[in-house]
């Protein structure tokens, strides 16, 4: 059966609206068909009725000029702040106590995600500094996670980002990361406003400028006095996600 031959009922719109708007995390296909399990409504709680149902939600929240959406993202549906209203709810989540990583923090966020999986020596080498400190604060927030050990000597841990990293930087997976070439692009377009250009995937981006690994790079002291404010803003236009929450 095709998509256009699958007919939703006006009373399912609704409850999938409901469980969504309910959930503080992005709600998956397979939750949507476990709360819908023995329910009137449970043929429609697969994949391919969600999605039919979710374009039709966003059609009447659209034909409504409500200012919100549903998104998929970190695999799941969640509601997000249309772009248009994103300068207003900014200055709301200004006004509120925000959560800061550091731009050394940053940094080795960024090289965990686009080199996972990776060790902490490599990540070492790559920054040119201990990054000990760091990786146990990504670990605490929740940012990343271990994810295997190296077949190399000492057999190192492995480290990748985790759904949480993409449900803040509103990423649906990780292939919606920008490429490298994309990146230069943008810096060489508009040097000065390269975090709002990115969109949906900021990461302060730093690897390309990053120092060479030296020899004694295991003691080298991590710099921690620089913060970089995460505002949903500058991650992705079409979504404001109060950050207090998400980290």
């Amino acid at each position: 059966m095709s998509e256009q031959d699958i007919s939703i009922p006006d009373a399912f719109l609704p409850v999938l609206e409901a469980l969504i708007f309910a959930s503080e995390e992005p709600m998956s296909e397979k939750t949507i068909n476990e709360l819908l399990a023995e329910s009137e409504f449970q043929e429609y709680a697969r994949p391919d009725a969600i999605k039919i149902a979710i374009d039709q939600i966003n059609d009447d929240l659209a034909a409504c000029a409500r200012p919100y959406s549903i998104v998929k993202v970190a695999g799941g549906y969640h509601f997000v702040t249309r772009s248009q209203f994103g300068v207003y709810v900014q200055k709301l989540l200004k006004a509120k106590s925000r959560k800061r990583l550091s731009q050394a923090a940053l940094e080795t966020l960024s090289i965990v995600a686009y080199k996972q999986p990776v060790s902490k020596p490599d990540i070492e080498s790559i920054r040119g500094v201990n990054s000990g400190e760091i990786m146990n604060s990504l670990l605490d927030r929740g940012l990343v996670t271990i994810i295997g050990r190296a077949e190399t000597a000492g057999r190192p841990l492995l480290y990748g980002t985790t759904a949480e990293f993409l449900r803040i930087f509103g990423l649906a997976a990780l292939d919606d990361l920008p490429r490298m070439k994309e990146i230069d692009e943008l810096i060489a377009m508009q040097p000065q406003n390269l975090a709002a250009e990115l969109g949906s995937a900021v990461i302060e981006d730093d690897m390309p400028s990053l120092p060479e690994a030296s020899e004694d790079s295991s003691e080298a002291q991590e710099p921690v006095d620089e913060e970089i404010i995460i505002e949903t803003k500058d991650m992705n236009p079409e979504q404001s996600i109060d950050t207090e929450e998400q980290m």
